[in-house]
């Protein structure tokens, strides 16, 4: 029998997670403060006006945690579209 990984504790793994969602958590509030007195790119346009969507704290993380999600829901889609299998094909497809 294999000695155990410290990984294969459910409190070490639990701890992990807990340290995880502390660190996006840290990350979000610097996010916030930062946004709060200047932005990020705004050295990029100094002629133009910054849009306001991309003043939000913490928009770059949502948006791109949104156009993962929308790739996911679009590659099962497209898998699957009216019913007929689109893109799979069968596990003996290159045996015939």
């Amino acid at each position: 029998m294999e000695p155990k990984d410290w990984l294969d504790f459910p409190a070490n793994r639990a701890r992990l997670l807990r340290s995880f969602y502390w660190l996006c958590g840290l990350l979000v509030l610097v996010d916030i403060i930062f946004s709060l007195g200047w932005h990020k790119h705004a050295i990029f346009k100094e002629g133009e006006p910054l849009h306001t969507l991309e003043t939000l704290p913490a928009f770059y993380g949502l948006f791109g945690l949104v156009a993962c999600v929308g790739i996911v829901h679009l590659s099962k889609i497209m898998r699957n579209a009216n019913g007929k299998s689109g893109l799979m094909r069968e596990e003996d497809y290159w045996e015939r």
